[in-house]
């Protein structure tokens, strides 16, 4: 495509991480201008005037967005865009710093007509932010329970006669999933007040973090620093 001189201005910046790395083969893209970075994490490309929002995406970091007001005939300042890095270990990890959430077990209290996994003793979690963005990067499907006043996540009931467990925990409903990469995700929780745990699981059942013990593997989420 050609540009008409006069009609187009240079957009210029550098894509880096929290370390001030370069990231290289990042792109940037709009609906009318495209970039990618080079090896030390530079870019330049031309666009008309005007204002942009770049989505910045690389296969091995968390995407950032980037707002240029490029609307002047002159090129504005260089732009900074930093990207986080995914996580390597398996987890789930809050968005945007993407620090991992802190593991607690859930000890499984048992006896004929019910079930219940709760925190275990000296175990307490801050109550969770009202919007939580979290990065998953797990091998098996997780579910969000709230605690109730005892500290307890699930409850499984069997009612007399039947050989069924059925649950009567609170569970949380994801308000969106967006898969990133095979095994990779971005999952976004609308959470009223409260303390809450992420549970691994599979068709319906939990998964002991150790299969000789009575404790279940969770992920508490709060903030960090709370």
């Amino acid at each position: 495509m050609l540009w008409l001189l006069g009609c187009d201005v240079q957009l210029a910046g550098k894509v880096q991480t929290l370390a001030g790395e370069p990231v290289p083969g990042a792109e940037l893209v709009s609906a009318e201008c495209r970039a990618v970075t080079a090896a030390d994490g530079t870019f330049v490309t031309r666009c008309p005037r005007g204002t942009y929002t770049f989505a910045v995406t690389h296969p091995t970091h968390a995407s950032a967005e980037l707002v240029a007001d490029a609307d002047s005939v002159f090129a504005p300042e260089p732009f900074s865009v930093t990207l986080v890095p995914w996580p390597t270990e398996p987890g789930l990890y809050l968005e945007p710093a993407l620090d991992p959430l802190p593991v607690t077990p859930l000890v499984r209290v048992a006896t004929a007509e019910e079930q219940r996994f709760c925190l275990g003793e000296g175990a307490t979690l801050a109550e969770a932010p009202a919007r939580v963005s979290l990065f998953d990067l797990h091998s098996v499907a997780w579910r969000a329970y709230a605690l109730d006043a005892g500290g307890c996540a699930v409850v499984l009931r069997r009612p007399a006669g039947t050989t069924w467990w059925q649950p009567g925990g609170t569970r949380v409903a994801e308000t969106s999933r967006t898969a990133l990469a095979p095994g990779r995700a971005r999952v976004v929780m609308e959470l009223p007040a409260g303390r809450y745990v992420a549970v691994a699981g599979f068709d319906g059942f939990l998964v002991p973090h150790d299969v000789s013990a009575a404790s279940y593997l969770a992920w508490g989420i709060v903030a960090p620093g709370r």
